[in-house]
Formats: structure tokens, C-alpha cells, sequence
């Protein structure tokens, strides 16, 4: 059996026996991908320290050929995105991040594009980026997987979010909301992830903890 190479970022790790996790990634190479990592939890196992929420590792895995369950083979840790773990806000709203990412995107259907928009957003709340970059972030995953809004009879805060969708990174880090522009933009999204997806992501409070930190 072929063994087969991608680069990931890990969206969810999930105990499955006493020594054994499920990992979700979500790879350049193949969109999003489900391995087995048998034995991950032992102490002394091969996996310790290369698997773990946001970590970016190069994987190797063994395709399955009666489900989308593959099985691990190594991964070599790229970049474990140890700034997001520097406090609660960070790391809440990267967890969120993941999860839009893992809610959004169909099983093994390869989008790079979404992939850099990923990377791009980690990084950034690694560094100075906020609330307005998970917004412009969620914007950009919408358009993506084909539920970008309708902006026909955009107003006030719609437009402001309008114009953020089609930003860049670069220009996108240089907009500032005001509290209320936040709140409604909030409401807005939450909408549409509702509407599209049939509920809110479980971890779509995130933005509370600027606000309580």
C-alpha cells in the first residue's frame, strides 16, 4: 500500500480508544482528511508532541479503501503555533477558526485556497490580529465553500463587511469596528452560518472572552 504525503493544519483531535486518536486535518493536498493515530496516547508514543489543535505538521498516511478513516504513518511538526496557546482570547478564537473550517469544508475535496487563508489567519492571531480578523477570515471561508452573502442592498455595517470580504490581509488588518459595527457584524454572520449550515458553530461565542478577559 502507497503511502501517501500532505501538509495539515489539525482541526480536531479526538480520543477514540485508551491509546488511540482520530485526527481531522485539514491538508493542502487533499481538503479535509481523517487519520487514525494508533497509539498517539502512549508516553512513549512515535506521535508525542507532533499532534495536537492547530499544529501544522507534514503527514504521512495509508489511504483506506473502505472509508474515509486513513491511517497515520508519521507526521514531522512544522509549526506548533505556540502563540495562540498565550492566552484564553487567542486561543478561543483560533479554536473557532478550526472549527469553521471543519464545519464548511466537504471530506477530501482539496481547496489550497482555503488552506493559505488558513495559515494566514493562525498567523495572524498568533501576532497583532483580532476580532476583525476572524470576521474578515469567516467572510473569505463563506465565499469559498459558496454561501458568500448577498450584498445587493448592503447598508451601514453589511457594507462595511462588504468591502472587508474583498480586502486583503494586508488592507483587511488596517479596519477598525466600533463595538456596535462588531456586535451586528456578529449577528450577520451568525446568521448565515444558520442559515447555510442549520446551526451556529458550537464555539461561536469565542468573541465574549475580549470582552470578559
Amino acid at each position: 500500500m502507497e503511502i501517501e504525503r500532505a501538509e495539515g493544519i489539525v482541526l480536531r483531535c479526538q480520543p477514540v480508544t485508551e491509546t488511540s486518536l482520530i485526527v481531522t486535518w485539514f491538508t493542502r493536498e487533499f481538503g479535509k482528511l481523517k487519520t487514525m493515530a494508533k497509539g498517539a496516547r502512549r508516553p512513549k508514543s512515535a506521535f508525542r508532541g507532533k499532534l495536537d489543535l492547530f499544529y501544522r505538521d507534514e503527514l504521512l498516511f495509508l489511504r483506506s479503501r473502505r472509508s474515509d478513516l486513513h491511517l497515520l504513518h508519521d507526521c514531522y511538526l512544522e509549526d506548533p503555533h505556540m502563540a495562540l496557546r498565550a492566552g484564553v482570547e487567542r486561543l478561543a478564537a483560533a479554536s473557532y477558526v478550526c472549527e469553521l473550517v471543519e464545519l464548511s469544508m466537504p471530506v477530501e475535496d482539496p481547496n489550497a485556497s482555503v488552506f493559505d487563508l488558513m495559515v494566514a489567519a493562525l498567523e495572524g492571531l498568533g501576532g497583532r490580529g483580532g476580532e476583525v480578523l476572524v470576521i474578515w477570515f469567516e467572510l473569505r471561508l463563506l465565499a469559498a465553500a459558496g454561501w458568500a452573502p448577498r450584498w445587493e442592498e448592503a447598508e451601514g455595517t453589511s457594507r462595511v463587511l462588504q468591502s472587508l470580504a474583498s480586502a486583503s490581509w494586508t488592507v483587511a488588518q488596517r479596519v477598525q469596528l466600533s463595538p456596535s459595527q462588531l456586535s451586528e457584524a456578529r449577528s450577520v454572520l451568525g446568521g448565515f452560518w444558520e442559515s447555510q449550515v442549520g446551526r451556529m458553530p458550537r464555539s461561536g461565542c469565542w468573541w465574549r472572552f475580549k470582552n470578559n478577559g
